[in-house]
């Protein structure tokens, strides 16, 4: 049986982006903590596409990362009015 780790942690975010996921949290009627763990489940694949800090590709990276933003919160966008984009995590109904 696996147990989860339900330790209190400290993240900081900008008062914008905080409370846009706040106002997301009340709409949906879910806590805060569950939508940064489905923004993290959302956003995980692309992140981890992300060259570290150190190798030589990330300035050419960091410079085309706009569109990608733009791109993705198209593709989010469109999914949620679409009715797509499910998260099929059985922990997270």
């Amino acid at each position: 049986m696996t147990t989860t780790d339900k330790r209190k942690r400290s993240l900081y975010f900008p008062d914008n982006i905080l409370r846009e996921m706040q106002s997301e949290a009340k709409r949906q009627e879910r806590s805060l903590s569950w939508i940064v763990q489905y923004a993290w489940r959302i956003a995980r694949s692309e992140l981890m596409r992300l060259p570290s800090v150190g190798s030589s590709g990330l300035r050419e990276h960091l410079e085309h990362g706009a569109n990608q933003e733009d791109e993705l919160e198209e593709t989010l966008e469109h999914e949620s009015r679409h009715g797509q984009g499910g998260f099929s995590d059985s922990r997270f109904p």
